[in-house]
């Protein structure tokens, strides 16, 4: 994408495009608002797709991944799963993802609980 702000169809094929898919809620919103999707790239090219990225694209999208699995969205989950694989990344670099993750939610339940430890050691 070019200086000039994309068209809403311009979006949707770079997804196409870059995932292999365009993601369900993408096409929902555009049906609705098409100016979302453009501002959905627009916050896209100044995060992830920025050069002051200082991520390589395959760790940007582990990143993504990542981020998609604490906030729950299988959406999300699934595209950059599928971005991933066609990048090259291995099951054990995605699967990877899962591990950080999962302790990362671990060790937010251990934190939360700070306060029950507190009480059951008086």
């Amino acid at each position: 994408m070019s200086n000039q702000m994309p068209t809403p169809e311009q979006v949707l094929n770079n997804m196409k495009e870059r995932f292999g898919e365009i993601p369900e809620a993408i096409e929902s919103a555009h049906k609705v608002d098409p100016a979302l999707v453009v501002e959905q790239a627009v916050s896209s090219k100044m995060s992830v797709m920025s050069e002051k990225n200082a991520l390589d694209p395959k760790t940007t999208a582990l990143v993504f991944l990542a981020a998609g699995m604490a906030m729950g969205n299988e959406e999300c989950m699934e595209v950059n799963t599928s971005a991933l694989k066609k990048m090259g990344a291995s099951n054990e670099e995605i699967l990877s993802v899962v591990r950080i993750v999962r302790h990362a939610a671990a060790s937010g339940a251990i934190g939360n609980a700070k306060v029950i430890f507190d009480f059951l050691a008086k």
